[in-house]
């Protein structure tokens, strides 16, 4: 039997052709492949954005109390795609969402407070009797 693809000068052919070539690169892997990025295209090391939103606006809820509420969300959100994704950040999404919970329920603590205050003064005349006379 015969080759059927010989090779120019008489040589075998090789099993592969790229064998003896070396990487473009230094250290870099031979065959294209990508850098690792973990799943979903998330470098490892990555910091997960929500996270960062999360904590920054649990503290800003003790200023506001209203953006308690996005960092409620936010911090789940990002609790979310840190377990999907593998990044980094689960500290301040879990801070965020600490934040944002104990700022909801100091404010509806503060709420009820005002209310039962103002109640018993409304239901008791004799703790105020509207005159600035003392």
């Amino acid at each position: 039997m015969t080759d059927q693809n010989p090779s120019p000068h008489g040589q075998p052919s090789p099993q592969n052709p790229y064998q003896g070539q070396q990487p473009a690169y230094p250290g870099q892997p031979s065959g294209g492949q990508p850098a690792y990025q973990g799943q979903n295209g998330a470098r490892p090391g990555q910091r997960n954005t929500l996270a960062l939103v999360s904590m920054i606006l649990g503290i800003a809820g003790f200023v506001t109390s209203i953006t308690a509420l996005g960092a409620i969300v936010t911090g789940h959100m990002a609790l979310s795609q840190i377990k999907k994704r593998g990044e980094d950040g689960r500290g301040m999404a879990l801070t965020g969402l600490i934040l944002g919970y104990v700022v909801v329920a100091l404010t509806i603590i503060g709420i009820i407070l005002l209310v039962v205050l103002f109640g018993a003064i409304a239901s008791n005349p004799d703790l105020y009797d509207g005159s600035y006379n003392s």
